[in-house]
């Protein structure tokens, strides 16, 4: 029996679309929030998926795309507001990238989580492009 306080980790595409749906809406990733059927698609076309339950809740998520042999790309990591603090994020990272040192990851987080990533292993890349998609109108 699960106690009360105890977060379960899940290394699976099985993750119920509309609570993730409002983990997302609560990080303010609306964009990738709103549509539950292109929810599923971000879902199922990422190779490394880990989620972050307390109970039958989910509190956290990550995921990362890859070609499963030389790359990856940390796409998203996120954790309920009312979780955080927990090491649930910490613990969503180190098991997204754990047993895959063949492989390259990266990481496109926000500036204030600088410690958080290299505390992880990650370092800042300079090398880097993004082409951001296109805004409709």
């Amino acid at each position: 029996m699960q106690k009360a306080d105890e977060i379960s980790y899940h290394d699976t595409q099985d993750v119920d679309i509309f609570q993730l749906a409002r983990l997302f809406e609560q990080a303010g990733w609306h964009d990738r929030s709103r549509d539950t059927g292109r929810l599923a698609k971000l879902v199922s076309g990422s190779l490394f998926v880990v989620s972050a339950w307390h109970g039958d809740r989910l509190v956290g998520f990550a995921r990362a795309i890859s070609d499963g042999v030389s790359h990856a790309y940390v796409s998203d990591v996120a954790v309920r507001e009312d979780y955080r603090r927990r090491g649930i994020g910490r613990e969503l990272l180190r098991r997204l990238v754990s047993g895959r040192d063949d492989i390259s990851f990266v990481l496109h987080a926000r500036a204030d989580l600088e410690a958080f990533c290299a505390e992880r292993g990650f370092q800042v890349a300079t090398d880097m492009w993004r082409r951001a998609p296109a805004r409709k109108a």
